[in-house]
């Protein structure tokens, strides 16, 4: 799976969001929503979630002090799997809104196996704070 490009799109005053064509496809039924960096939402599809968090968590014991198992449980604690309505929204639950700082206007982005889903002043202002030569290594 490889996804890119940007979409602008809104969120309701539900939490209902349409995801763009291109990443609903690649995404599949019961797509994975959990917290990402940078106050962003990571959208995995199920097998994808089931690969990447399998590999990086499936190890980690849940009875010792592995410094993994904070994050684990805030990223699976706070994750879910997503459901079309008939309309074909996908409904981002109360808290993850919340963690993100989601009010209105929605920013989705592909970021190679997964979408990105940013308020769009948070994703804005983190967009404007790199120029295109800086993030080849060039001055």
């Amino acid at each position: 799976m490889f996804l890119s490009g940007r979409y602008n799109h809104q969120v309701d005053d539900k939490g209902r969001i349409r995801i763009p064509a291109k990443f609903k496809d690649a995404l599949g039924s019961n797509p994975y929503m959990t917290v990402g960096q940078n106050r962003c939402l990571y959208i995995f599809s199920r097998e994808e979630a089931e690969r990447i968090l399998g590999e990086r968590f499936g190890e980690v014991d849940g009875f010792t002090k592995d410094g993994r198992l904070s994050a684990m449980r805030k990223i699976f604690s706070r994750g879910t799997f997503l459901e079309e309505d008939k309309q074909g929204r996908l409904t981002v639950p109360s808290w993850l809104i919340e963690y993100s700082g989601i009010k209105k206007n929605v920013v989705s982005i592909g970021m190679n196996n997964r979408v990105e889903l940013w308020d769009e002043e948070t994703w804005n202002k983190y967009d404007a704070a790199e120029d295109a030569d800086s993030l080849f290594g060039e001055d």
